[in-house]
């Protein structure tokens, strides 16, 4: 595998440029380069070393942080084998206030007719009062019924959107697993050149500077230089 001189990115085969950072590629010293040993010879190619380990570190973290992230929001979306539904009579409990008010206004049209017609029969304008609330009660039965059906199927809906997005970002957290495995992978080769304490982006941005600043003249000799800064 092949990376860009300037930046660090991998090229791919047969490539010209860069497609990161649009660098032209040279193939014959892509090939033969000695700056992707582990051991590079100058200091041109040490600090060509370290950008392409600053950029593998970084992309690592990246994909690290990346996949934490997901697989906490895979738990806050989670869908039970048992999901909540709305129950029946969180839509019909109104039914009673609106029986109550249907018996009152009965009641009161029939014995206003009742005093109008100039009888004095008004206590017959109850019965026809009593008579809606059962009847009101027997009608917001369906409609109780329609809203409750509504409610749970849009809930479903949601829980049918929360599952596909969960498996969107599964699919997205395995590929990233990939992604970090392969870096990892790559990154083995490095292992004798990069003690394990210092193989993150931090760590590699001080030994690149300590190559920018030409307090060193080898990769090897900047990892010295951070790891036992009072020795220099």
């Amino acid at each position: 595998m092949a990376f860009c001189s300037k930046c660090g990115a991998v090229v791919l085969d047969g490539s010209s440029f860069c497609e990161v950072c649009g660098q032209a590629i040279d193939t014959d010293r892509i090939l033969g380069s000695s700056y992707l040993s582990p051991h590079p010879a100058t200091k041109e190619e040490s600090i060509q070393l370290c950008n392409i380990l600053l950029s593998k570190y970084t992309t690592y973290e990246k994909l690290k942080e990346d996949i934490k992230d997901a697989e906490f929001q895979i738990k806050k979306m989670v869908v039970g084998s048992n999901p909540p539904r709305y129950w029946l009579f969180r839509f019909y409990w109104p039914t009673f206030i609106v029986a109550a008010v249907a018996c009152f206004v009965t009641t009161f049209v029939f014995a206003a007719l009742i005093a109008a017609s100039g009888s004095d029969a008004i206590e017959l304008a109850e019965a026809p009062g009593y008579l809606s609330i059962p009847i009101t009660l027997l009608i917001g039965i369906p409609i109780a019924k329609a809203r409750q059906n509504r409610a749970n199927e849009k809930l479903a809906q949601n829980d049918m959107m929360t599952t596909a997005r969960a498996n969107q970002i599964r699919a997205q957290i395995e590929d990233m697993k990939r992604k970090q495995s392969e870096l990892s992978d790559e990154l083995q080769y490095y292992k004798e050149l990069i003690p394990l304490n210092m193989r993150n982006k931090n760590s590699i941005l001080k030994i690149k500077r300590a190559l920018d600043l030409s307090q060193a003249q080898t990769i090897e000799e900047a990892v010295e230089i951070v790891k036992n800064p009072r020795g220099f």
